[in-house]
């Protein structure tokens, strides 16, 4: 049992390692627009970031941890304890290693992608393909899928609606229809946010909230979330300047505030990347066996602290990187475009973190941005880029596993 928690205290450090590479590359799924349109600076968005992350990961991060560490892979395929530990390890070091690589070298990979792959390698390399819970893993592939596209889809009808209501020319002027108009999607974003910490945290029990309240919940925030923007937003818009250019200036400080919820919700989603096998690990250490599933497992608030200050850490050391990236050689950002950008990542992002699908946060913002672009026409998108992206998404899993099951071996002939 002590060369065990000798395991274990390797692991955390291994865990923490994925947790950096996680915020050194994904920040920018957050900030990348906000940088790119200059509401922010590089360093004011890795500020904000890290702060938002480690909070995101502490509140809502459990739901989906408890998805990636109990369903991937069945962990009866292992023959003893320190096995299962030394194959979780191997995830943690290879997914790790890769994101931090692709981080060095600016390109915006998927951790999740990075994780499951890693699980589901050392899985078939022990047990075969029967020991992968392939149900499981076609409903998270299709929502790595479809999450761009409906990020892509939010953006683009939401720039639209923008220069439909805000910027085509009327009868009032510019300000007067942004004041009319602007609360609505700020109330909007702060709503979901706030149910879903409601949704997520021991407030729901406690209020005991039932089905048919739950729209009520909402429209009750959302009416309140909508007065305080307005009466914000009023106040911001008395020394403005009457033109698109001053209606931008305007989105510049929304946007500040909704690069900040896309730092919180990727904090939510994507601590599970980072401390799921250590959660497992975990596990082991104190029931002395591996469990047949952690559907009922207590996550420890220390493991959500490790994994969301990693990725703070990580957003602070290496963010810089993948935002040049995202942020300025896809597509042009105007302000306004990026409040756009922010907006349909978050509520892609948070949506599936209520849900417990452990989606890609880099492809919602991606496919965010994307959905900017195409409003721009396609001259507007740089698409030898966007398919080097493409590509390392497509060759992230594989790769993953085959670096897993390398490691685990390494790893195995080594310490056991």
């Amino acid at each position: 049992m002590e060369y065990n928690w000798v395991l274990f205290a390797i692991a955390a450090i291994g865990g923490f390692f994925m947790a950096f590479s996680n915020g050194a590359n994904d920040v920018a799924n957050a900030f990348a627009s906000a940088v790119g349109s200059k509401a922010l600076s590089v360093r004011q968005a890795l500020m904000i970031a890290s702060t938002l992350t480690l909070v995101g990961a502490v509140l809502l991060g459990s739901k989906v941890v408890s998805t990636l560490v109990g369903g991937v892979i069945q962990p009866d395929i292992f023959s003893s304890a320190d096995h299962y530990i030394l194959g979780m390890l191997s995830c943690l070091l290879a997914a790790g290693f890769f994101v931090l690589v692709s981080t060095l070298t600016g390109l915006p990979v998927s951790s999740t992608h990075a994780i499951v792959g890693a699980m589901t390698g050392v899985g078939i390399s022990l047990g075969g393909f029967s020991t992968v819970n392939w149900p499981l893993l076609t409903g998270i592939a299709i929502s790595w899928v479809a999450s761009p596209f409906i990020a892509a889809f939010i953006a683009f009808w939401s720039i639209k609606l923008i220069y439909l209501f805000i910027y085509r020319p009327g009868k009032k002027t510019i300000i007067d229809r942004f004041v009319r108009f602007a609360p609505g999607f700020l109330a909007f974003a702060c709503a979901i946010i706030a149910f879903s910490l409601i949704h997520k945290s021991s407030l729901k029990a406690y209020l005991l909230i039932s089905a048919w309240e739950i729209p009520i919940l909402f429209l009750a925030l959302y009416f309140a979330f909508y007065l305080t923007a307005r009466y914000f937003i009023g106040f911001w818009t008395l020394r403005a300047e009457n033109s698109e250019k001053g209606t931008e200036r305007l989105f510049r400080k929304l946007q500040i505030g909704t690069s900040s919820f896309v730092a919180f919700a990727h904090g939510s989603n994507d601590v599970a990347n980072s401390i799921s096998p250590v959660l497992a690990i975990f596990a082991v250490m104190k029931m002395g066996v591996i469990p047949a599933n952690f559907d009922n497992i207590t996550i420890p608030l220390w493991i959500l602290c490790l994994g969301g200050i990693g990725m703070a850490t990580g957003t602070a050391a290496l963010g810089y990187k993948v935002i040049a990236t995202l942020g300025e050689k896809i597509t042009l950002i105007t302000n306004s475009k990026g409040f756009c950008v922010d907006f349909s990542t978050a509520i892609t992002v948070v949506f599936a973190s209520i849900l417990g699908i452990p989606i890609s946060t880099t492809h919602a913002a991606t496919g965010s941005i994307i959905g900017v672009g195409f409003f721009q026409g396609k001259k507007g998108l740089n698409f030898s880029l966007l398919a080097k992206i493409l590509i390392a998404w497509v060759f992230t899993v594989p790769l993953a596993a085959l670096v897993t099951v390398l490691c685990y071996w390494i790893l195995k002939s080594i310490l056991l």
